[in-house]
């Protein structure tokens, strides 16, 4: 361990940027998945179903539609969607309650807080509209590279201009999020809510993130401990 100042040291140790992913995290995604399954005429419980055994498995989520369309296109199916009005959206009824008041807290508190997980651009406004502020809002669309990938993380990194080390990362997912993210050197907080949450802690080591809530409403006290 580097001999460093006391000053030095305890500047190495201080959080100072909260990243969030989006779905999940702070966006409760039941009512987008509802609608997909609706396009396809399927009830919602087999959808519902068939994305449990994509997570299961490791797939992509996209993977879910080919359960009931074997040539399912999503760009097309997407594109139609909105030519009829039903693109992507998010609503201020979609975002989990504890959303909007933690990242309030957190910004009134000094950190630099960020939004970025792996979205369509339209996300960017979408949350913007539903009076989400965050000082960087972000998807992989537009950083041109999605999790898992490191090359994401490196990018939020760049874009808060402090040490990995003074980042945390909050995520749902363990594949995409806390494991990549602390590849990078964020640390990182595992939220378990959302589907991939519950199917991934009995499939992979928790013990990888660095604090585990189940609700944002535990985050301060957890960014106290790290």
């Amino acid at each position: 361990m580097l001999n460093l100042p006391f000053e030095l040291e305890w500047e190495a140790c201080l959080i100072r940027a909260v990243f969030f992913d989006v779905g999940e995290t702070l966006v409760n995604e039941t009512r987008q998945w509802d609608e997909w399954a609706d396009w396809l005429d399927v009830p919602k419980f087999c959808f519902a179903a068939a994305l449990g055994a994509v997570i299961q498995r490791g797939g992509h989520h996209r993977e879910v539609f080919t359960y009931f369309d074997k040539a399912f296109d999503y760009e097309k199916a997407k594109a139609e969607r909105k030519r009829r009005g039903l693109d992507y959206s998010i609503r201020p009824d979609d975002l989990y309650e504890d959303a909007v008041p933690t990242l309030k807290r957190l910004a009134a508190d000094g950190y630099i807080v960020g939004i970025a997980g792996n979205q369509p651009e339209e996300t960017e406004r979408a949350l913007a509209k539903c009076g989400v502020r965050a000082q960087i809002i972000a998807s992989s669309m537009s950083w041109g590279v999605e999790k898992p990938s490191v090359a994401f993380f490196e990018r939020m990194i760049s874009e808060a201009n402090v040490h990995p080390s003074e980042i945390v990362y909050v995520g749902d997912r363990l594949d995409n999020d806390v494991i990549p993210a602390s590849k990078a050197g964020l640390h990182t907080i595992f939220i378990r809510r959302g589907p991939w949450a519950p199917i991934q802690s009995q499939l992979m080591d928790i013990s990888r993130a660095d604090a585990i809530i189940d609700s944002l409403t535990e985050l301060h006290e957890r960014l106290a401990t790290l």
